[in-house]
């Protein structure tokens, strides 16, 4: 099977945008019009993994024994990870008219895209639905 490769990017939501609204907006609104574009070009994954008040405190229960492990913790919002084995299927999505037209803006609604920041790289799994692999 070939590579699975993750872009991961590390947002910030709006200034003055409750935690509360951040999260109903991307998982009622965008994560739709997102999930069902992508689904056209052969994405393989599309996640997001929500950073609140609440799973901060978690955070800091899981660094407990970590001297200072409080400042340990990263403060971006959200986590969205897009996952596909070629990258050009990512590329075809990101420069089809419709995510430049209709998904591009509506970062205006939720983003401080002057805070977000992305990464790429491969995916490598050794536990997946509670099996090892």
């Amino acid at each position: 099977m070939s590579r699975l490769y993750a872009w991961t990017i590390l947002a910030y939501r709006k200034k003055g945008m409750s935690e509360e609204d951040y999260h109903a907006y991307l998982s009622t609104h965008h994560s739709n019009v997102v999930k069902n574009h992508l689904m056209k070009f052969g994405i393989v994954s599309y996640t997001m993994t929500h950073n609140t008040s609440e799973t901060k405190s978690m955070a800091a229960k899981l660094l407990e024994t970590r001297p200072g492990g409080e400042e340990f913790i990263a403060d971006y919002d959200c986590v969205v990870q897009v996952m596909f084995h070629d990258v050009q299927d990512y590329l075809k999505a990101r420069d089809d008219p419709f995510f430049q037209e209709v998904i591009v803006p509506d970062h205006a609604h939720f983003a401080d895209s002057e805070r977000t920041v992305f990464l790429a790289g491969w995916v490598e799994k050794f536990i997946v639905d509670a099996a090892v692999v």
